[in-house]
């Protein structure tokens, strides 16, 4: 659906705006966003568990700064799902969700070599570099 098919609804949240030439990876990068954000949300509500299933140290301060990371992990899933869901993507919010996932692959890489982290971790970096590949996809076809 195009934002002139989307009518007034676009603005009002009516449903999702597919940007000019999207399909199916802008749709993808939503459900990225979506999944972004509620990882984040999961975080803030539960990080020993995932300090747990990362492999990680649960002792204290570990859980406070995972219930930080996952605060910003929501504002930048929420940030990534608006700005693919705009008509026309801004370049600017495409290039700072990139610049997370990179970011987030790469620290997380760093964690599991320092052996902070188990190797089970890099399923989630995994995930975090693909993001980041999609969204390199989806600025090259701007």
């Amino acid at each position: 659906m195009t934002a002139s098919a989307a009518g007034a609804g676009a603005g009002g949240g009516a449903g999702p705006v597919e940007p000019s030439g999207g399909g199916r990876t802008f749709g993808l990068a939503v459900a990225v966003g979506a999944g972004t954000a509620a990882s984040g949300l999961a975080l803030m509500v539960m990080p020993r568990l995932a300090l747990r299933l990362l492999g990680a140290g649960r002792t204290d301060p570990a859980p406070f700064f995972f219930r930080v990371i996952g605060m910003f992990m929501a504002v930048s899933g929420g940030q990534m799902v608006e700005v693919c869901r705009a008509p026309e993507p801004p370049a600017v919010g495409l290039r700072w969700a990139l610049a997370a996932k990179t970011g987030a692959a790469a620290m997380l890489s760093g964690g599991i070599l320092s052996r902070r982290l188990g190797k089970q971790a890099w399923a989630v970096a995994a995930v975090d570099a693909a993001s980041a590949a999609l969204l390199l996809r989806i600025m090259r076809r701007r």
